[in-house]
């Protein structure tokens, strides 16, 4: 009896164009902040706020560090540093 393997099971599938599902729903909510910014208050505010979350959210969809996405290494980065860190020294 035979079974077939998958392969290229770490590759997201795309959903929609070159998104993946997950990339496709922060791009949605990201427009929904936007569009709240935008109903709610001035357009001074809307560029000073909205402008880093644009930034922050164009980053952590198409940005990969050594193919791993941004999100991933931000948390890496985030646990090295809050973590304890406990060393042993063997002779």
């Amino acid at each position: 009896m035979q079974f077939n393997v998958p392969q290229f099971i770490d590759v997201e599938d795309k959903i929609i164009g070159p998104l993946s599902l997950k990339q496709f729903l922060l791009l949605l909510g990201g427009g929904m902040v936007l569009v709240l910014l935008w109903y709610f208050f001035k357009l001074w505010f809307v560029l000073l706020v909205g402008g880093p979350i644009v930034l922050a959210i164009a980053a952590s969809i198409f940005i990969k560090i050594n193919g791993r996405p941004l999100p991933t290494v931000f948390m890496a980065w985030l646990n090295y540093w809050l973590k304890p860190k406990f060393y042993i020294w063997k002779k």
